[in-house]
């Protein structure tokens, strides 16, 4: 039983699960699937039954197969998917089991080590006397650190990585170059206050900026030189604490056709709405009728009796301007109607204005007003975009969007005509500064075999797809869970009025950390299910191409084909 809030109630909801077998998450692989093999041999003469999947896509067919024991080949003639197919059934299955030595950079960095050599099983003292022998300046309770660092350092077998570890130690590499370029673009405010609640009491100050140290990492330290030790030892003492950046909330905009005054599209002003915390956008006019100020409300109370009453509520209290029948401005009773706001976003005249900004505090997310400096950031020059993507193949995405006579895609009929415009600058540049370092590591990598350079690539390649995808203006802000949705939640591409923008630095959703997270782990989890496999040959063409003879079985997707031998 699991039990979910409903209705502003507590019910119990009967959740369906497998048991053992082999659909039972975490066993992908094992005695169960040997029997399967066992007896899928013996029905074609104890050998391995050749499959294609012509139409692959994503792949599940083919790897479903080789799970099986199979002799899988998996076709697709779009050269997505076919990457894809790269990514889940080549690579994890050709280096399975093989490893390479970390690269020295990766060795040089503490936190990363003592991750690695945790995963390798290393606990208490033991880890504790390798990362000694790694770092100088890491404690050591060893009378001999001379010896131990002697054998640490000549153990090779310690610093052998699979692919998922190399994948992660160049996805520092990469985020570690791409933050010291892009540091002052995602500023970072300390707040004065105590370490844990029920401190001293303090007076409030004014947000002051955080520093940034050479390699662009936050340094609140100078902040703090003003206290002693004594007094920055006791957490119940104020002192300034850096709160870096989630996310930055921003709204679309369009000159109010009555008093010209700069009306935000707002669907909604809820910015977080939990059972425990809930927190408003505020609007407000502005006294000279240019537009509105926005400001946050934290602890927002409930009203209503019952559970309707209080949605009904709610909904009353957090409305944005914008209705199926258009955007309400806010500094006059002018209604813009929908085919008002489509002429403005043809003619290239809908702007955009930050309203809120998400930092990551002590206890979870914070929401305030932005800064000064965070909105100087946010403006990036077009020369400073066209400098970033000058050596990159292909240049600034400017290809063309689908028309909005495309199925799902009713975007360019608000003057979203092309790829670019589906990011704001700031985003353009963070993705180009990414693509050039992860380029730069590419050369770096040319004396790995080349099965290892290909594959480490494609996985920094699919991390960064799904930076982008989070990364993007059309990217939401999940307010009942606090977090940046997708930009394509589902398979449409819709005009999004309000979006957040992530940080790409930061180590929550939206940044490249989760994303290069969330690759490794499909590595890892496909490594263990084809393990033993006899692997998959992925091949880019058509179908008809595919089909060449040989196969024991033809599994395709369309209606008008079955399995069938071949």
């Amino acid at each position: 039983m699991k039990t979910e809030r409903r209705s502003g109630r507590t019910v119990e909801r009967r959740r369906r699960e497998t048991r053992d077998g082999i659909l039972h998450w975490g066993r992908e692989n094992g005695p169960d699937l040997d029997w399967f093999r066992e007896k899928i041999r013996e029905a074609y003469g104890g050998r391995a039954p050749k499959v294609l999947d012509p139409f692959a896509g994503g792949g599940a067919i083919p790897l479903e197969a080789m799970r099986l024991g199979c002799e899988a080949t998996a076709a697709d003639i779009n050269p997505v998917a076919w990457f894809i197919l790269k990514c889940t059934l080549d690579y994890p299955n050709r280096l399975a089991g093989e490893t390479l030595p970390l690269p020295d950079f990766a060795r040089a960095d503490h936190d990363f080590m003592e991750a690695f050599l945790k995963a390798k099983g290393f606990k208490g003292k033991a880890l504790a006397r390798r990362l000694a022998a790694l770092d100088s300046d890491a404690e050591s309770d060893e009378s001999e650190p001379a010896l131990i660092d002697d054998a640490v350092l000549q153990d090779d077998a310690l610093f052998q990585a699979d692919l998922a570890w190399q994948v992660r130690a160049w996805g520092r590499r990469v985020l570690a170059r791409v933050r010291a370029a892009l540091a002052e673009r995602y500023p970072t405010y300390a707040e004065f206050q105590p370490l844990e609640p029920g401190g001293l009491p303090f007076e409030e100050r004014s947000l002051m900026l955080s520093a940034l140290d050479e390699a662009g990492e936050t340094d609140a330290g100078p902040l703090n030189d003003a206290f002693d030790a004594v007094y920055l030892k006791d957490p119940r003492n104020p002192r300034w604490v850096a709160k870096p950046t989630v996310a930055y909330l921003w709204a679309r905009t369009v000159r109010c056709k009555g008093c010209r005054a700069t009306l935000p599209l707002l669907k909604t002003r809820w910015l977080a709405k939990k059972d425990n915390k809930r927190v408003l956008l505020t609007m407000t006019p502005k006294t000279d009728g240019t537009g509105v100020d926005f400001g946050v409300e934290t602890g927002v109370p409930r009203a209503g009796g019952n559970a309707a009453q209080q949605r009904e509520y709610d909904k009353r209290l957090g409305a944005g301007t914008m209705s199926r029948s258009g955007a309400r401005c806010p500094c006059c009773p002018t209604i813009m109607t929908m085919q008002d706001i489509r002429l403005e976003g043809q003619a290239g005249r809908l702007g955009t204005v930050m309203t809120a900004v998400v930092a990551d505090g002590a206890k979870g997310k914070e929401y305030r007003s932005p800064e000064e400096e965070e909105l100087r950031a946010s403006q990036v020059g077009r020369d400073e975009i066209q400098a970033h993507y000058s050596n990159i193949p292909f240049g600034i995405p400017t290809e063309p969007l689908p028309s909005k006579e495309a199925l799902g895609f009713r975007i360019p009929l608000y003057g979203f005509d092309r790829w670019a415009k589906l990011y704001t600058d700031r985003q353009l540049l963070a993705l180009g500064t990414f693509v050039r370092e992860m380029r730069r590591c590419s050369g770096e990598l040319d004396d790995a075999p080349e099965a290892w350079r290909n594959a480490i690539m494609a996985c920094l390649a699919a991390s960064l797809g799904r930076l982008a995808d989070r990364g993007s203006a059309l990217a939401t802000w999940v307010n009942v869970r606090e977090t940046i949705g997708h930009t394509f939640a589902r398979f449409a591409l819709p005009v999004v009025w309000d979006f957040a923008e992530s940080c790409p630095l930061s180590e929550t959703t939206g940044g490249f950390t989760p994303a290069v997270e969330w690759v490794v782990r499909v590595v890892e989890h496909l490594q263990d299910a084809t393990r033993g496999g006899l692997g998959a040959q992925v091949l880019q063409q058509s179908a008809t191409e595919s089909v060449s003879g040989g196969f024991d079985v033809i599994c395709t997707d369309p209606p008008y084909y079955d399995a069938i031998p071949y």
